[in-house]
Parts: structure tokens; sequence; C-alpha cells
């Protein structure tokens, strides 16, 4: 008798340990499938700061050559004595007296 108590909780032990095992390979998978998407996730955000950054420094170098054009064309309507903060209602440039 004492026997078959043994074998019967050998039997519900292996099958406690067969659910938990089903249990723990849901548990991995879903984990998985969540890393596998996070992934993804990250790498498109990644892509796009890279595609971000490059925009911005596009964008820096546009700037700071407009800066050196502008700063060309006020010495050039120095060297031509116009004063650019005297502009007329009518848009020309008076021009100073020399």
């Amino acid at each position: 008798m004492a026997l078959v108590i043994a074998v019967l909780s050998i039997f519900r032990m292996q099958k406690l340990a067969q659910e938990q095992n089903e249990k723990i390979e849901k548990v991995n998978r879903e984990r998985k499938y969540h890393q596998q998407n996070t992934a993804y996730e990250l790498n498109a955000l990644s892509m796009q700061w890279k595609e971000l950054c490059q925009k911005n420094i596009g964008i820096s170098a546009a700037c700071a050559s407009v800066e050196i054009c502008l700063h060309e064309l006020r010495r050039e309507a120095a060297e031509r004595g116009w004063n650019l903060d005297a502009i007329t209602e009518n848009g020309q440039l008076n021009h100073s007296e020399s």
C-alpha cells in the first residue's frame, strides 16, 4: 500500500512539474516576443534619432553659411557707404556722405 501511495505521489509531482514547465515556457515565449518587438522599436527610434541628428548638422551648417554671407553683405554695404539701419519708407538705401 505504501508503494502505491509513493507511486501516486511521484505521478502527481511529475504532473505538477510538467505544468510548471509549461507555464515557464509560456512566460519565456511572451518575454521573447516582447523583447523582439522592443528591439524593433528601439532600432526604429535609433534610426530616427540618427536622421534627426544629421538634419540638425545640416541645418547648423546652413545657418553658418547664411551667417558668413550676411557678414560679407554687411561688409560690402559698409564699403559702399550704405547705412543698413536707415532704410527709407520706399525701401531704398540711404548713402552716407563721404
